[in-house]
């Protein structure tokens, strides 16, 4: 039986792979849907962007759920200078000709994730204010999720400040409550995806004359001055495709079992993710951290996915 899965995402280029990789793979992972935050950049753009990517894929049916336009408590801030005007600089995606739903991504989270006959992951690529706001307003969806896999954190130092990655910075409240939830917990933080850099090497295996690998290709070997030094090698880190990869291909990840608590105070540790990676505090783990992954066998497997929806005019195919 495929894996059920809700996509709750603010793309962003890195985004972007990571909801073509989930949709290329049916046998394997249920969509049931995405639901957007704001973050790269604001609410409306991230669901304009999520319907652009899933038209991409071939997958017009997957709805769409626009969420929360800001933080729990903080002003919102964005990430043009990394990401582009409109989130996906270097990719040329026509508007999209679906709409997204009425409902909120909220209340469709808590609806889908109450009636689903079993449970389901949600896959968390960007801000966590969608899914915090869910869990406090319904606390007993937490026994219909099976899994949360967040990008987030950084078990040393941060891309938005010295202290946070960006996406808890953003809204490190909303991560607080996730965290605090007991909902089993998966995170990638900063020092794990920044082992997917998207190198030449490894993007090699991409099809640069086929239209859904073109226009990654194309995402990521784009100019982003400062960006990806921040990885230390030629190439932009894909930090979100990570989450999508780990539920395909789990063998290729390792990590531990930790306590992880997150800075909610204003000031210049704001959004910090003390991660007790040596169990130094009494505290009970509250998350599997991964620290380590197979970025070369990462990328092959995923330019074999995109290959399969390429082959089917941007439909799904299979993964074998």
């Amino acid at each position: 039986m495929n894996r059920k899965i809700i996509i709750d995402t603010d793309p962003g280029q890195d985004d972007a792979l990571a909801l073509l990789l989930a949709l290329s793979a049916p046998d394997c992972l249920e969509v049931c849907g995405v639901t957007t935050v704001a973050g790269n950049v604001p609410v409306d753009q991230t669901c304009i962007n999520a319907l652009r990517i899933c038209q991409l894929a071939g997958r017009p049916e997957v709805p769409v759920f626009k969420g929360c336009p800001r933080p729990i408590l903080r002003p919102l801030h964005t990430a043009e200078f990394i990401c582009g005007a409109d989130g996906l600089a270097g990719m040329a995606l026509e508007a999209p000709r679906q709409g997204q739903q009425q409902a909120h991504a909220v209340a469709f989270l808590i609806d889908t994730l109450r009636h689903s006959d079993r449970p389901i992951t949600l896959c968390a690529l960007g801000p966590l204010t969608n899914i915090a706001l869910a869990l406090v307003q319904a606390p007993d969806i937490s026994d219909k999720i099976e899994q949360c896999i967040i990008m987030g954190g950084a078990r040393d130092l941060g891309n938005m400040t010295a202290a946070a990655e960006f996406n808890f910075f953003v809204d490190p409240h909303a991560a607080s409550i996730v965290f605090a939830s007991g909902v089993p917990i998966v995170l990638f933080p900063l020092n794990a995806t920044y082992q997917a850099v998207a190198t030449p090497a490894r993007l090699a295996g991409f099809d640069r004359q086929a239209s859904v690998s073109r226009q990654i290709v194309s995402m990521l070997r784009r100019e982003r001055p400062g960006g990806a030094a921040l990885g230390g090698d030629d190439g932009h880190p894909m930090h979100d495709a990570c989450v999508i990869a780990y539920l395909l291909w789990p063998e290729l990840f390792e990590g531990r079992d930790c306590n992880v608590e997150i800075e909610i105070a204003e000031g210049t540790t704001v959004g910090r993710s003390t991660i007790d990676w040596w169990g130094r505090s009494s505290a009970k783990p509250n998350a599997h951290v991964v620290a380590t992954l197979n970025a070369d066998a990462m990328f092959e497997r995923m330019a074999g996915a995109v290959r399969a929806l390429d082959q089917n005019g941007g439909k799904p195919g299979d993964m074998n």
